[in-house]
């Protein structure tokens, strides 16, 4: 801490209700025992409040805490707002009655900001406490993930601002109860460049466990919530409406389409099994509500009668091309192949062994694959037994990448905050994938060189995320997927040797991508099993980095 070129001076904001005096003194103790001491204590209560007795004495023998005691009945929100007059910090975070500090949460949070002097906002890992310090479920957040932050306040609690432009922004309103952090955070993200919002992959933060929140309470919260988002829409001209989430915990954001909706070149690989593309196909035109699309079939050399039969038969429909590829199998070289003959400003790719559920997917893809910010957009895809087969791909996984959450039954409840919400990935499948035109041709496709056949999607889509494209899922298009059932097993020695040639191309090519996955957090297992705690977490640690022309300490740390 000494050798810091800066020494910021970080507020801290703590509302007092009568309901949160018993638990008062734990977040006062943290905060008093942390290891970084430029801090100052901004504390709200009522007059009436119980708790004001206690707050004067402690005012009295802690010349950086800041007592401020209003008259009247006054929300959370409001507590906090009078708070945060008194601030004088560079930075501004929200502590809540019962909660409490890491001690080294400030100090992580002083090293972040003298890493990187330009910072807005920084976030932090949390956890939940009981009474007898009893840690639990901890919340391991990824990076910097805009969609779902626009899904919910994923930041949550350590959040710390820049109190300059917190308050540019207007501060902290009154309208939004409990959900005025989520409509403070939305506003400071219209402003603040993305490359300023920072993620300490380290729990520094511990709710109090039990903290009880009723449904009328659940309720009021959701709602406001909703009404911040909203809002936040709004300021931004997108044009969207803001719905609760399949299971009601969490927010969709359904986006608005043009009047005039883009066609889109729905573009399907195969090779005979007639059966498994009639069932895919049919599957498209009952049940796509979207109105500007068409399907472009690419036969791969088929040469069973009934395939031969049935693609003749396809082709004479109206909204169906079919196309010949009359070379060995090359999934990369066939999308791109195609895609060089559609006019269509959206492409979608497609696997033969699709069977669509729900009858707005294509219009919810299109949504996302017309933001600029947007390269690539991913579903939900589910195994015939209802289980998930890819709900988004994690990088870096086992030296490669896997599918996320692939085996876990269908909505299942300790997933939802993954199963429930649109988000963004490092990576999602080409076997249902939507991008537009001119982005797939500005990367020059799909890799048909080094990767025939797998990982040419994740390729694809780290080459887009290079470019700063964000990689979208969202769970409201779903699909059953066979997996690939039409190609076989790959357990033929070309097969295995050119399947190990592509893992070799991935882990060479890219190498830094695959040891960081920004929406994967580094306290995970990147071996054992997906979600599962790391024996070895990768997130770093700033007290061991070496000072400054000290490489001798760094070799010994190695």
């Amino acid at each position: 801490m000494a050798r810091l070129a800066r020494q910021p001076l970080i507020s801290i904001i703590l509302p007092v209700t009568d309901a949160q005096f018993p638990a008062l003194y734990p977040p006062i103790k943290s905060i008093i025992e942390q290891f970084y001491q430029r801090w100052e204590l901004c504390v709200a209560c009522r007059r009436t409040s119980c708790a004001r007795a206690d707050l004067e004495n402690l005012a009295r023998g802690q010349s950086r805490i800041k007592l401020s005691i209003h008259d009247g009945a006054v929300d959370l929100s409001d507590l906090c707002k009078l708070a945060a007059q008194r601030a004088n910090g560079d930075f501004i975070t929200f502590v809540d009655g019962g909660d409490s500090l890491a001690p080294q949460a400030l100090y992580m949070v002083a090293e972040e900001i003298n890493a990187r002097a330009e910072v807005n906002v920084i976030y932090t890992d949390a956890d939940w406490i009981d009474d007898n310090g009893a840690r639990s479920n901890p919340q391991f957040k990824p990076d910097w993930c805009p969609d779902l932050l626009l899904s919910r306040n994923y930041l949550g609690r350590l959040t710390v601002f820049r109190r300059a432009l917190a308050s540019s922004c207007g501060g902290i309103r009154s309208d939004f109860g409990s959900s005025f952090e989520y409509d403070l955070i939305l506003r400071i993200i219209e402003q603040a460049d993305p490359a300023t919002i920072r993620h300490i992959p380290s729990v520094l933060y511990h709710h109090r466990l039990d903290r009880s929140v009723t449904e009328p309470e659940r309720a009021l919260l959701n709602t406001r919530s909703r009404q911040a988002l909203q809002e936040h829409l709004a300021r931004r001209r997108i044009a969207a409406t803001v719905e609760p989430s399949a299971t009601g915990m969490y927010h969709r954001v359904r986006r608005t389409l043009p009047s005039s909706p883009p066609s889109v070149s729905l573009i399907i690989p195969t090779r005979d099994h007639c059966q498994l593309l009639k069932a895919t196909i049919d599957s498209i035109l009952e049940r796509t509500d979207y109105p500007a699309y068409e399907i472009v079939v690419v036969d791969n050399q088929s040469s069973h009668p009934d395939a031969v039969t049935y693609l003749d038969e396809i082709s004479r429909q109206p909204r169906i091309r079919v196309l010949r590829y009359d070379h060995a199998f090359n999934y990369s070289a066939i999308n791109n192949f195609a895609a060089a003959q559609c006019a269509s400003p959206i492409l979608g790719l497609l696997n033969n062994d699709l069977i669509v559920i729900n009858r707005d997917w294509l219009t919810e893809m299109v949504s996302h694959a017309l933001r600029p910010e947007v390269g690539a957009v991913g579903a939900m895809l589910y195994y015939p037994d209802d289980t998930i087969q890819h709900a988004g791909v994690i990088v870096g996984f086992g030296g490669t990448a896997v599918h996320c959450l692939a085996g876990v039954p269908r909505a299942a409840s300790e997933y939802s905050s993954r199963t429930d919400v649109i988000q963004n990935y490092s990576a999602v499948t080409a076997a249902c994938m939507l991008t537009r035109s001119a982005v797939f041709a500005e990367l020059g496709g799909l890799n048909d060189v080094e990767l025939p056949i797998a990982f040419n999607d994740v390729d694809y889509c780290l080459r887009l995320r290079q470019r700063g494209y964000l990689i979208t899922w969202t769970p409201y298009a779903m699909l059953y997927h066979l997996e690939s059932a039409s190609r076989g097993n790959d357990r033929d020695p070309d097969k295995v040797e050119r399947a190990r040639a592509e893992e070799r191309y991935l882990g060479t090519r890219w190498t830094k991508s695959l040891g960081t996955d920004p929406y994967y957090n580094p306290n995970l297992s990147n071996h054992r099993e997906l979600f599962a705690l790391s024996r070895k977490p990768r997130a770093p640690k700033p007290w061991l980095a070496p000072p400054a022309g000290k490489p001798e300490i760094e070799r010994a740390q190695r």
